[in-house]
C-alpha cells in the first residue's frame, strides 16, 4: 500500500500538468458526441500513464542503474515520456474533434508549455533548496500554484491569440517535424540534463547555461509549431482574397455590360413612350408614369468615371428596392489614376457593408448612405458613411468582422479595401461613433 501511495503521490504533479497543458490547447476545438464517456476513458488512460511514470522512477530505473550503470539512468525517463507524447496524440482525439496533425500540434504545444514550467521549477529548486522543501508540502501546493500562474499566462498570451487569429484546424504534415523536435530536444535534452545534475556532474554555471539553452530551444520549437498554423492560415486567406478579386472582376464586367444594355434599352423605350403620348391623349397619365419609371434606370449616375458610375448605379438600384437613400458627391475624375477593378472593389465592398448595416436601421430618416471624395492637400480622401443600430464588431487587425450567420468571408471585404488602398500607397480606416460608421480611405494624389 505504501508503494501505491508513493506512486500516486509522486506521479501527479508532473503528469497532471502535462495533461492539463495539452487539454488547454485541445479546448480550442469542439467536443465529440458523448463527451462524458470519452472524457472518462481519456482520464483512465491518463491516470494509468501517471502511475506508470512513478513506477519507472521507483522500480525500473534503479534496477537498470544497478545492472547497467548510472549512464543508463536517463534512458527510462526519456523513453517513457516519448511514449506518453505518442499515446496522447490519439488519446486526446477521443473527446475532441481533432485531425491527426491538429492533435499533434496540441500535444507538442502542451508538452512545450509544461516543459518550460518544469525547467524553471527544477532550476529554482536546484539553485534554491528552500523551494525544494516547499515542493514537499502536502498536495505540493507551491508547485501547483506556480503551474497555475504559468498556464494562465500561456492562455492569455498564446491560446487566446490562436483563437483570435482563427488558427484552429491549420495543422499539417510539417507538425510531424515538431513532434520529432520535441522528442529529440525538449524531452531528450531535459532528461539528460536532469540526470547529469542529479549525479552532480554539472557545475552551477554549466547548469545555468544548459537551462537557458533548453528554454530558448523550447521557445523556438513552439514558435515553429505556431508558424506552421499561421502560414497555413495566411495561405488560405491569400487564396480567398485572390478568389474574391477574381469574382469582383467578373462581377464588374457583368454589371457594366448589364447596366449599359439596360440604359440603351430603356432609352429607346422612353422615346417610344413619348412618341405614343403625342399620338393619343388616352391613358396619358399611365404613359407619363411609365416614362418616369424608365427614366430612373435610364439616367444612372455620372461621376465622369466608368467604374465608379457602374458600382454607384448598381448599388443605387439596390438601395431603392430597400428604401435606402444613397447620396453621392464623388468626383470620379480624381480617381482616374486607379484601375477600374480597384475602384469597383473599393467602393463595392464599402457600399455592401453600409447597405447591410442600414438595412437594420428602423428610423426612416437615418436610412442613409453618403459617398464623397474631397482633397486634403496632396491627399485624396474617400469616405463612405452610414448610420447603424447594431454595433459593428472589429477583429484583431482592425478589420470589420462579418455579421453573416454563416461566417461569410470572415471580413475579407474590408481586408480587400485595405489592400487596394495600400496598392496606391494609401491607407484605409474604419470608425464607429454615436451611431455613425465611416470608412475613410486616404490616397496620395499623383504629381
Amino acid at each position: 500500500m505504501d508503494i501505491l501511495q508513493r506512486i500516486v503521490y509522486m506521479s501527479m504533479p508532473n503528469m497532471l500538468t502535462i495533461f492539463i497543458a495539452i487539454g488547454m490547447f485541445c479546448s480550442l476545438y469542439p467536443l465529440r458526441p458523448r463527451p462524458a464517456l470519452n472524457f472518462a476513458a481519456c482520464a483512465l488512460v491518463c491516470v494509468a500513464l501517471s502511475c506508470g511514470s512513478t513506477f519507472i522512477q521507483l522500480v525500473v530505473r534503479p534496477a537498470l542503474v544497478t545492472q547497467l550503470g548510472s549512464y543508463i539512468s536517463s534512458f527510462p525517463t526519456l523513453a517513457y515520456f516519448v511514449l506518453v507524447l505518442l499515446v496522447c496524440i490519439p488519446l486526446f482525439r477521443l473527446p475532441f474533434e481533432l485531425t491527426l496533425w491538429d492533435a499533434a500540434f496540441c500535444c507538442t504545444a502542451g508538452y512545450i508549455m509544461q516543459n518550460i514550467g518544469h525547467i524553471l521549477w527544477q532550476a529554482a529548486t536546484n539553485l534554491m533548496p528552500a523551494l525544494d522543501m516547499l515542493a514537499n508540502l502536502p498536495r505540493v501546493a507551491p508547485l501547483y500554484t506556480f503551474y497555475l500562474l504559468l498556464f494562465a499566462l500561456g492562455y492569455v498570451t498564446v491560446i487566446k491569440n490562436i483563437h483570435a487569429n482563427r488558427l484552429e484546424g491549420e495543422g499539417d504534415w510539417r507538425t510531424g517535424f515538431v513532434v520529432a523536435g520535441v522528442i529529440a530536444v525538449n524531452i531528450g535534452l531535459s532528461s539528460i540534463v536532469e540526470s547529469l545534475q542529479g549525479q552532480g556532474a554539472l557545475h552551477v554555471s554549466q547548469y545555468l547555461a544548459l537551462v537557458i539553452c533548453m528554454l530558448m530551444v523550447s521557445a523556438l520549437t513552439f514558435l515553429l509549431d505556431y508558424t506552421i498554423l499561421f502560414s497555413n492560415r495566411m495561405r488560405e486567406d491569400a487564396a480567398a482574397a485572390r478568389q474574391l478579386v477574381q469574382d469582383q472582376q467578373r462581377q464588374y464586367e457583368l454589371s457594366a455590360e448589364t447596366i449599359e444594355a439596360i440604359n440603351v434599352r430603356c432609352h429607346d423605350i422612353r422615346h417610344q413612350v413619348r412618341q405614343l403620348s403625342t399620338q393619343t391623349d388616352t391613358q396619358g397619365e399611365l404613359l407619363e408614369e411609365i416614362s418616369g419609371l424608365i427614366s430612373v434606370y435610364d439616367a444612372g449616375i455620372n461621376t465622369h468615371n466608368k467604374a465608379l458610375d457602374v458600382i454607384l448605379t448598381e448599388k443605387s438600384l439596390l438601395c431603392q428596392g430597400r428604401s435606402i437613400q444613397l447620396a453621392c458627391t464623388a468626383d470620379g475624375k480624381s480617381l482616374s489614376h486607379m484601375a477600374e477593378q480597384d475602384i469597383y472593389s473599393l467602393f463595392g465592398n464599402a457600399l455592401d457593408n453600409a447597405i447591410e448595416a442600414v438595412e437594420k436601421v428602423r428610423d426612416p430618416e437615418r436610412r442613409l448612405i453618403d459617398v464623397s471624395t474631397h482633397s486634403l492637400g496632396q491627399m485624396l480622401c474617400v469616405q463612405v458613411r452610414n448610420y447603424y443600430d447594431s454595433e459593428p464588431q472589429f477583429v484583431e487587425d482592425g478589420s470589420l468582422a462579418t455579421s453573416k450567420k454563416d461566417g461569410g468571408l470572415h471580413g475579407y471585404g474590408t481586408r480587400s479595401m485595405r489592400l487596394v488602398a495600400e496598392r496606391y500607397d494609401g491607407s484605409c480606416s474604419f470608425e464607429a461613433n454615436d451611431g455613425l460608421f465611416c470608412v475613410s480611405v486616404l490616397l496620395p494624389v499623383p504629381a
